[in-house]
């Protein structure tokens, strides 16, 4: 703290002040979703979804008092990530009935594969019917992330504490190629999610509003993979200047954090406006495991 200026300890405390209300309206979510949400599969997945956004802020607000654990700060978020992601796969499939009643419905659905990020080019690419070995393949598809984003992270988390790299994104590096690899991850559980969740907006009912629902998450996911990637370049050729007590690194590591934490609060505020709304009465009362019953 004796190193900052007065526009640092300011910028600081509006940060704060940010991260603050961010776990307020979450709180707010929660007391609402318990009070009006009589489904305890629904709410849990629900509240599993948007803790995403506080847990990131608690991470990143760390980061503002200890700049150099960014590492462990992206290891933690990555594996809350992980599990919110598939927590939104299973109250994606709840809205549609669960496993059995989703698979009914999208089997008679003709599903797109030139669908983004990965093939949105490719217009000579079939459609295809969501049946249930497609499903098992669409299944890995999601369930790479939960295992492989958690996994990378920790390997970045183990070779910063033992001093294999500074941080620095370079062919050189062993971060540069961890990057890669999170980013094909990323990228390939976006276009599971975009394929499956195309289909199932004809057949979803208008109410649940799931197409808004995972545009927050997309954003997300492209906030936290390329955001970082970005900077980091940035940084690696001294674009971002050194600014008081951080290097070009350390720098664009602060802007990363202090970043998300306004993100956040933006996208749980709306995020809000779509998870507050009256459910359809006709939602299922039941939930069966996307992981099992695949028989």
């Amino acid at each position: 703290m004796k190193g900052l200026t007065v526009g640092d300890i300011i910028e600081a405390l509006v940060l704060n002040i940010v991260a603050i209300a961010t776990y307020a309206i979450f709180i707010e979510l929660w007391v609402y979703l318990h009070k009006n949400i009589a489904n305890d599969i629904i709410k849990e997945k629900t509240l599993l979804v948007l803790g995403l956004f506080p847990v990131t802020t608690v991470a990143y607000q760390l980061g503002i008092f200890v700049p150099r654990a960014a590492t462990l700060i992206d290891f933690v978020t990555a594996v809350y990530t992980s599990i919110s992601l598939f927590g939104f796969f299973h109250l994606a499939i709840t809205y549609l009935g669960g496993v059995t009643e989703a698979i009914d419905k999208l089997q008679y659905v003709d599903a797109s594969l030139n669908v983004g990020p990965c093939c949105c080019c490719c217009l000579f690419l079939p459609k295809v019917r969501i049946n249930r070995k497609a499903y098992r393949i669409l299944r890995i598809g999601i369930l790479q992330t939960l295992i492989l984003q958690p996994v990378l992270q920790f390997i970045s988390a183990v070779l910063w504490v033992d001093g294999k790299f500074d941080g620095e994104v370079l062919p050189s590096s062993p971060l540069f190629y961890i990057k890669i690899l999170l980013n094909i991850s990323a990228l390939m559980s976006l276009y599971v999610f975009n394929l499956l969740l195309k289909a199932a907006f004809g057949i979803a009912e208008a109410g649940y509003h799931l197409m808004a629902k995972y545009a927050i998450i997309i954003i997300y996911i492209i906030l936290s993979n390329l955001q970082p990637l970005i900077l980091g370049g940035l940084a690696t050729y001294n674009i971002i200047p050194c600014v008081g007590l951080y290097s070009s690194k350390g720098r664009a590591s602060q802007i990363d954090h202090h970043a998300k934490i306004l993100e956040m609060f933006i996208l749980l505020l709306v995020s809000r406006k779509y998870y507050r709304k009256c459910l359809p009465e006709s939602i299922p009362l039941y939930f069966e495991n996307p992981l099992h019953n695949m028989c």
